[in-house]
């Protein structure tokens, strides 16, 4: 059997690494007495799978992992026993049962969103989007492996949208993972810095979806499972 979890992660937790965050859900994985299936050979692990990596210094509302059981058991079950065994900043949300030949989710997810916190008013915040979503270029410095060449982000950019909290605007990025240009969030930030917006004034930043996009659609993972 296999399941396919999303889970929410706190600020709190928002420094721990991918590495932390396997050995985490490890561990919670034993102490709730979940029949988790384990590889073979000299060095079994459990055959839990996550999803893209969250960078260190972000919290997150939608994270994934798929996880392989050696017996039967109930989403709602499984929920409830990982809840009691994980950390407060963690919270499963939600979980299906996936076919065992179900693609990775690393081999599914090509689009996430990041959600930018800006102490600047919505009406200003839809100009700056309708500004952005009209260019053909938008060059930042990489901060991946090819650090400091330019790096045109716009062919990755799939849909902003910006939405009020309180007397903030929140910026919501939709952008490719992997191909045609992997977007990340610190050159996302860097974007919003070169094209007028204070760094001073971006209140906080996180991930707020993993997507599966297909043309014009984003699908979660738990929606469309290829």
């Amino acid at each position: 059997m296999r399941l396919r979890a999303e889970y929410n992660v706190g600020s709190d937790l928002r420094f721990l690494s991918n590495l932390d965050m396997m050995k985490l859900m490890a561990r919670a994985l034993r102490r709730a007495d979940i029949p988790f299936a384990l590889s073979e050979g000299f060095n079994p692990h459990i055959r839990l799978s996550m999803g893209t990596v969250l960078p260190v210094g972000l919290w997150s509302k939608c994270e994934y992992f798929d996880l392989e059981l050696e017996q039967e058991m109930t989403c709602s079950k499984f929920i409830e026993k990982m809840n009691l065994n994980l950390p407060r900043d963690i919270k499963i949300t939600d979980c299906i049962e996936i076919a065992p030949n179900a693609p990775a989710l690393m081999n599914s997810i090509n689009c996430a969103c990041y959600s930018f916190i800006v102490n600047t008013s919505v009406d200003v915040m839809e100009q700056w989007k309708d500004t952005i979503l009209q260019k053909d270029e938008l060059i930042v410095k990489s901060r991946g492996k090819k650090k400091d060449l330019d790096k045109n982000l716009r062919p990755g950019i799939f849909k902003i949208e910006v939405n009020r909290w309180q007397n903030f605007a929140i910026i919501d990025i939709w952008g490719s993972v992997g191909e045609p240009v992997n977007v990340r969030y610190d050159e996302l930030m860097e974007l919003l810095v070169l094209t007028g917006i204070n760094k001073e004034d971006i209140l906080d930043v996180y991930r707020s979806g993993n997507y599966i996009r297909v043309k014009d659609n984003f699908f979660t993972p738990l929606e469309k499972v290829k």
